[in-house]
């Protein structure tokens, strides 16, 4: 099974779970703050193998190779 990350919408606590590929979250309950119904993420993908992660392109001071935050 896939892990998927999940968000809070009362506290923004994100958790990752190991889950069904059509889990959406609704029966998943918030470790934090207990709230029922978290929200699916989109996780961003990571290459931990390649330095910059730029494949060409500029990315942004901090990237640390997963591009999450620059492109």
């Amino acid at each position: 099974m896939p892990m998927y990350e999940f968000g809070c919408p009362d506290c923004g606590t994100v958790t990752t779970e190991l889950c069904r590929a059509g889990e959406n979250g609704e029966l998943l309950t918030c470790v934090d703050c207990g709230h029922a119904g978290l929200m699916k993420k989109i996780s961003g993908f990571a290459n931990l193998g390649v330095s910059g992660g730029s494949g060409g392109r500029n990315c942004s001071p901090g990237c640390r190779g997963n591009c999450t935050g620059c492109h």
